[in-house]
């Protein structure tokens, strides 16, 4: 079973194809070598067996028919027999002397079987020769054995063969080990995966410190598991929290409503009645409109719109709008930019962020709270800080402020859902600017760092300082401040 895995892996079929390569080509190179070896053999048994000829042709040049024989065998009784042959006859076949049986046609090249019993076993060689017409009618032929040629050949065949065999083989053995490791990853992965979808979130895919393709897959795939856990996190929270927060202003609309259908006497009673209960579904829609804003900015469809932002500008805006809505209630909003300063985001969105911020510091600190809204060069980018001298956030619950429908105690009595902040988490995350809470001494600072989304250039804002010695007498009547304030909000988020 488990071999039976090995085999149909990816890993193995690539060390099997590779395998076949290798063998195909080692096949192709022992063909050539082996042609151009048996062509050079045979070149040079033909070369020694001319040059034997021309020295016996000339030893024998002139002479009658006995001496010539008498000259072969004298050579036969030099020379080693095994390595040339000899055979001297006359035109009927006869043999006069040499080494070698008569032989029929022997004039030209020829190849001639040759029974040997070498080593008390009876095998037949091959003796390749030449043979040509001497003086008198007489013939020679000379030869060479090509046994040991031929066992140069067979050798050659062996080694090359064997090399293919153990090419293939150790191929294969590495392709099954490949293929382990493979599926020892792989399955790695899969055992991860099946722990996630029985509903253990919190497994991951191990790594093994390598930091090579496998470690790189892993490292990917957690990131996106903690993504989808956070996701799965979120929305568990955000179901929780709907059906907690929403219960009681309809708990409340129902009572309203129950109460004008057994004590409403006229029908201006109804109509009071049903608007108390206009206004709240107005809210619980304004609620939904916000968790849908924050769903929208979380998923990143934003992220492919943005541009060049003129992030002094938007921040000279906030300080201008929002400046004579605090004065309405008391407060005192002063503010200092650095001029030229800008990113790539969402203007409407980073707006939106800030505008929120501000919001929150105007409804939820006591009259004559100081608030400073500053943007400065960092060391990676605009940094901007919203600090007021109210009561601030206990150090336990500002990671808490973020979460959706969360308010303070001392925030519960003031109109709200406790939404403003998590679109202020939703927009920062988008954007990839680090939101920080800490203490003012008194009151609380929110630094918004922008870092990255920073430009070197400008993108129009001539820049200035927006600081308490400006003149506020600028600032539209009181009248006109709610409608200001009012088109600074957006519509469908709440307050923390």
């Amino acid at each position: 079973m488990i071999l039976a895995r090995l085999v149909r892996t990816a890993t193995f079929r690539l060390a099997a194809g590779f395998a076949a390569l290798f063998s195909v080509s080692i096949i192709a190179v022992s063909s050539i070598v082996y042609v151009a070896m048996t062509r050079y053999s045979d070149h040079q048994i033909d070369l020694s067996i001319c040059s034997e000829m021309k020295a016996v042709r000339d030893a024998v040049a002139g002479e009658d028919p006995a001496d010539v024989a008498k000259a072969i065998n004298d050579r036969v009784a030099d020379i080693d027999p095994d390595y040339f042959y000899y055979v001297l006859q006359d035109r009927a076949g006869h043999m006069l002397a040499g080494n070698l049986r008569p032989i029929a046609g022997a004039a030209g090249w020829s190849d001639i079987p040759l029974e040997s019993t070498d080593s008390g076993t009876k095998e037949t060689r091959n003796v390749r020769g030449l043979g040509v017409d001497l003086d008198d009618g007489l013939q020679l032929f000379i030869g060479r054995d090509t046994h040991d040629l031929d066992e140069l050949q067979e050798g050659i065949t062996r080694f090359f063969l064997a090399g293919a065999a153990a090419t293939v083989i150790l191929a294969l053995a590495g392709g099954l080990v490949l293929s382990a490791r493979f599926l020892r990853r792989v399955e790695a992965v899969n055992t991860a995966t099946r722990h996630i979808m029985d509903g253990h979130l919190h497994e991951r895919v191990p790594t093994k410190g390598k930091a090579d393709e496998f470690d790189r897959l892993a490292d990917n795939l957690n990131a996106m598991l903690d993504r989808i856990q956070q996701l799965m996190q979120g929305l568990h929270q955000v179901s929780s929290d709907i059906a907690h927060d929403l219960r009681t202003p309809l708990s409340h609309m129902r009572q309203r409503l129950e109460l004008a259908r057994l004590k409403a006497a006229s029908a201006q009673d109804y109509d009071a009645a049903v608007d108390r209960a206009v206004t709240d579904i107005d809210g619980i829609l304004g609620v939904f409109a916000a968790l849908l804003r924050i769903a929208q900015i979380e998923a990143g469809a934003r992220r492919e719109g943005f541009a060049p932002v003129d992030l002094s500008g938007l921040f000279e805006t906030i300080i201008d709008t929002y400046g004579p809505v605090a004065d309405d209630v008391g407060h005192r909003l002063t503010g200092t930019v650095a001029p030229g300063l800008s990113i790539r985001g969402d203007r409407q969105l980073l707006t939106q962020m800030l505008a929120n911020l501000v919001e929150n510091t105007i409804r939820h600190t006591p009259a004559g709270t100081e608030i400073t809204v500053s943007l400065m060069p960092g060391p990676a980018g605009p940094v901007g800080i919203v600090r007021d001298t109210g009561p601030g956030i206990p150090e336990t619950a500002r990671e808490k402020v973020f979460q959706r429908f969360f308010r303070l105690d001392a925030s519960r009595m003031t109109p709200g859902s406790g939404l403003g902040l998590s679109l202020v988490s939703a927009v920062a995350q988008l954007h990839d600017v680090r939101v920080t809470l800490s203490d003012n001494h008194p009151g609380l600072a929110v630094t918004l760092d922008f870092g990255d989304l920073a430009k070197p250039q400008a993108v129009g804002s001539a820049g200035r300082t927006a600081a308490a010695a400006r003149p506020m007498g600028d600032a539209p009547p009181a009248g006109h401040r709610q409608g200001v304030w009012d088109r600074m909000r957006i519509r469908g988020t709440a307050d923390s």
